[in-house]
């Protein structure tokens, strides 16, 4: 019985440790979440593009993503939730373009989905992570200098 309630702990305390980032962040998360659905329904762009972690982002990258952005931005949005990610290879960003490699601007902490209530289903996916200022931010790709 003893051996039956420590695996049951030890299960417990894993799966608490799985789920604490987005426990501990619910509100911070909660507060993006509106931050994004304000900015879709104004359909203001410039909002929208704040909420990406764009520092160090190509112009042309950028360019892709206003274009991306742009198919989507105004569509009314049914839900908005966030999954724990599980930090399998690819739920980061590491590829090479020409002769460029690129990697994330941030670590990967969850996934942001956003359903809209549309007639297609449409659904965006969004990997999130915090910048240098602790700030939520969606992952780009940035290039990585090779060492």
């Amino acid at each position: 019985m003893r051996l039956i309630r420590t695996l049951l702990l030890c299960y417990l305390i894993g799966l608490n440790v799985a789920c604490s980032d987005l426990i501990l962040h619910k509100k911070s998360l909660q507060d993006f979440a509106e931050n994004f659905k304000n900015a879709n329904a104004r359909e203001d762009m410039e909002a929208l593009l704040e909420l990406f972690d764009r520092n160090l982002m190509d112009p042309k990258d950028l360019t892709v993503l206003k274009t991306a952005l742009s198919f989507e931005i105004g569509l009314p949005i049914e839900r908005i939730y966030f999954e724990t990610l599980s930090g399998a290879p690819e739920e980061s960003i590491s590829y090479e373009k020409g002769e460029t490699a690129y990697r994330g601007s941030s670590k990967p902490k969850c996934r942001m989905i956003v359903d809209y209530a549309n007639h297609d289903g449409l659904r965006s996916k969004f990997t999130l992570g915090r910048n240098h200022n602790r700030e939520w931010k969606i992952v780009t790709a940035i290039p990585n200098p090779k060492k």
